[in-house]
């Protein structure tokens, strides 16, 4: 069961599962495949468990704003929470390119984590080291999910990785579901 929206309306110990849509833009270029984000959230989270899909994703331009258009649609649709700041929200000036949707998904998990049974962090950049200690700190489980067939220079951090409670590489079931056709349902 996908609950999505705000804490009210999604059962106490829920799983938190928390996608850095730019660590997966980069496993789905290194793959060479589309993300079956509904499948791989049961695949995270098996059972039936009741689950809160955050996923974050800026878009720097109009450009980029255009090419996320339907794939945040998409999981708007299938229950996941859409967060991430659009070309309007970045103000004049020079632009961050990397690190300012990982703040804002370290800040969104920290808020979560005291309603959550577990958080499951689908991203790789090692700027969330803190963000793993500072739930390890509050007795939080952590499992870090990605692929760690893709290339060792955007693969998950090894630093990242050592804090986790458990690891998930979810590179095969990513695979199956593009072998059997399954697009982003």
């Amino acid at each position: 069961m996908i609950a999505a929206g705000s804490a009210g309306r999604t059962a106490p110990g829920f799983v938190l599962v928390a996608f850095d849509g730019a660590h997966c833009d980069r496993i789905r270029k290194s793959l060479g495949i589309r993300i079956p984000f509904t499948n791989l959230l049961r695949f995270l989270v098996p059972d039936d468990k009741p689950v809160r899909a955050v996923y974050h994703r800026d878009r720097r331009d109009r450009t980029e704003a255009e090419r996320l258009d339907g794939l945040l649609r998409h999981l708007k649709r299938k229950g996941f929470e859409v967060r991430g700041a659009g070309p309007d929200d970045m103000g004049n000036g020079p632009r961050e390119r990397y690190g300012t949707n990982l703040v804002e998904l370290a800040v969104a998990v920290i808020g979560l984590a005291d309603e959550a049974r577990r958080v499951v962090l689908v991203g790789g950049d090692r700027k969330l080291v803190p963000l793993a200690q500072a739930l390890r700190e509050r007795g939080t489980h952590l499992t870090v999910a990605t692929s760690l067939a893709i290339p060792e220079v955007i693969r998950a951090s090894p630093e990242l990785l050592a804090e986790a409670d458990a690891v998930v590489d979810f590179t095969a079931e990513v695979l199956a579901a593009a072998d059997d056709g399954t697009r982003n349902d």
